[in-house]
């Protein structure tokens, strides 16, 4: 398996040029969803933006519903069926029209030009990339103490399964190709709450490379995080070591299958 690579934020050429589909799973995020709708537009490559919302207590569904119906080839809006942010990214991911897939997180704390930037990176060789806001400029707010330890700990703790420097595994903003989505076995979609472990873990056991940039985190202007800190933290660390048992099942049937 190749490992994974972590770039500097940098120009690079755009020499296969994909149309994305974007998908935003939403939750109480009325005071918002627009501003963040009106700044993906400005980015040409994605062509599609699909809304995925769910357990909202607020009129995100209703506010986006009136967006979506004034550009219905563009932006499409799904209630979604199950509970959980990477429910909410399954479902998008497979009513999308293109096989290029970025996730956008609803809270916009990843700018639109850092995005941008991962979008060139994906342009070039079409791997897996993901921000990586822990090397980047953090704003005062933006991440507590224990999720700043917390998102270092999980660093440290994939390390070994996508190889090269500890990089930020949790961070939202994540740009890949449909087919990995197939590769993920439906008990992990059912275990894994966020879904960026699941995402990462289907790209290895394929023994596709992971690319990392570093992206500037900006805090939340807008409503409160939906992310259950000490639970949710403690629900990752069990899909984590599921993960582990489940790669090296995979790595042990590679190396003992019989050769044709």
């Amino acid at each position: 398996m190749e490992k994974v690579r972590n770039y500097e934020v940098s120009n690079f050429e755009s020499d296969r040029f994909a149309n994305l589909t974007c998908v935003i799973p939403a939750r109480n995020e009325q005071g918002h969803i627009k501003k963040l709708i009106d700044k993906i537009e400005t980015i040409e490559q994605i062509n599609e933006i699909i809304i995925v919302e769910g357990g909202s207590t607020d009129d995100t569904f209703n506010v986006v519903n009136r967006i979506a119906k004034k550009k219905p080839d563009k932006i499409k809006l799904l209630k979604q069926l199950g509970t959980g942010k990477f429910n909410a990214v399954i479902y998008g991911v497979r009513v999308a029209k293109n096989e290029h897939i970025i996730i956008w997180d609803a809270d916009g704390t990843v700018s639109v030009k850092d995005t941008k930037k991962l979008i060139q990176k994906f342009n070039s060789n079409h791997n897996f990339v993901m921000g990586n806001r822990l090397l980047g400029k953090i704003e005062t707010g933006a991440m507590q103490r224990a999720n700043y330890v917390g998102n270092w700990f999980f660093a440290i703790l994939w390390n070994p399964i996508i190889g090269g420097k500890p990089v930020d595994v949790l961070c939202g903003t994540k740009i890949f190709q449909k087919s990995i989505v197939k590769n993920i076995p439906n008990w992990l979609v059912r275990m894994d709450p966020y879904g960026d472990f699941s995402l990462i873990a289907a790209t290895r056991a394929k023994g596709h490379q992971v690319d990392s940039m570093l992206v500037d985190y900006a805090r939340r202007y807008y409503g409160q995080s939906n992310i259950k800190r000490w639970s949710g933290g403690l629900r990752l660390l069990l899909v984590t070591t599921i993960i582990y048992l489940w790669l090296g099942r995979i790595r042990l049937w590679v190396r003992l299958r019989p050769l044709k």
